[in-house]
């Protein structure tokens, strides 16, 4: 029992830490550099990682109505862990400069890409699936709660462009595009989902070491009280929160994991993006994002090892 879950661990977290060590170790050597961080930021986003959403979700058998309890559930542990980090925010003191880039950081996890991969490596289609319903239903409520929090500094903010991005999201264009396939039944020209499955397949590896690629060694010198606090609101007590309430509520096996592992994941490297836009403070951002995703290792291993042992998996 302990070695077959230590040994699911180590499959669901082990080939994501190790892409992301191997785009430190690409950057430490020179192969690669800050421009193909960016180009290849922009393929996974704009191209690659919606081909992999639109993939998953049309064709699988989705019975949207199973799946409802979850996507509501997510979107409230959502809200709540914004709310959370709002809280803590307050308890500790944050200074009104710092306020929304420590709230943001805190409770926006990486789900396009670390959330997406551990759910991959534990559960294969089924949990590319879920993962991308949670993405589907989080990622704008990520995006308002940010602007909302990051606005709070007095920065004005057009709501209006703030839809309009959110429709244009290409992930949501993609995930919206490919329910009536997994609805109805169609089926993708063989020609087509070769090609796509194909595209897909670059997707993780490539985001990962882009990852691996970014991270400065910087952060730990320059981490800080506030860095630390956010590393432990965003890898421990949310995603163990989010975990005990959905046990309670009921849910179990892949949708339990797949709940776990994406609240889990490391701060997402779109709050630095954000904090940039809205003039909040990238410094703190950034070294939480450092921080967060090396830690994320240990963690969410942690996390699945605990899942494991229990009769849920």
């Amino acid at each position: 029992m302990y070695w077959q879950t230590l040994l699911f661990t180590l499959e669901t977290t082990m080939p994501v830490i190790l892409l992301v060590v191997l785009g430190i170790w690409l950057k430490y050597r020179g192969i690669v550099d800050s421009a193909f961080v960016e180009a290849s930021s922009k393929l996974v986003f704009r191209v690659s990682l919606p081909v992999l959403m639109f993939m998953a979700i049309a064709t699988a058998d989705i019975q949207l109505e199973q799946h409802l309890e979850l996507t509501v559930f997510v979107a409230l542990a959502a809200v709540i862990a914004y709310f959370a980090a709002v809280g803590w925010a307050t308890l500790v003191g944050v200074n009104v400069v710092q306020y929304g880039a420590f709230v943001q950081a805190s409770f926006r996890s990486n789900l396009g890409i670390v959330g997406l991969a551990l759910c991959i490596n534990a559960y294969g289609d089924a949990g590319a699936v879920l993962g991308a319903l949670v993405l589907a239903v989080v990622t704008p409520i990520y995006n308002l709660l940010s602007v909302w929090v990051l606005a709070q500094q007095g920065q004005a903010v057009n709501w209006r462009q703030q839809w309009v991005a959110m429709a244009q999201n290409p992930l949501i264009i993609a995930i919206v595009l490919a329910v009536p396939f997994s609805v109805s039944g169609l089926e993708i020209p063989t020609m087509v989902a070769r090609a796509g499955n194909a595209l897909a397949s670059m997707t993780l590896p490539l985001a990962l070491i882009g990852i691996g690629a970014s991270l400065s060694a910087s952060a730990l010198k320059q981490a800080n009280r506030l860095t630390w606090h956010i590393v432990g609101l965003k890898l421990l007590i949310l995603p163990s929160l989010v975990g005990v309430a959905a046990w309670c509520i009921g849910f179990r096996h892949e949708e339990l994991a797949v709940i776990v592992l994406m609240f889990a994941s490391p701060t997402a490297a779109a709050a630095f993006v954000m904090a940039g836009a809205m003039k909040a403070d990238v410094k703190l951002t950034a070294n939480a994002i450092a921080l967060t995703t090396l830690g994320a290792g240990i963690t969410v291993s942690g996390f699945v090892y605990v899942i494991g042992l229990l009769p849920l998996v």
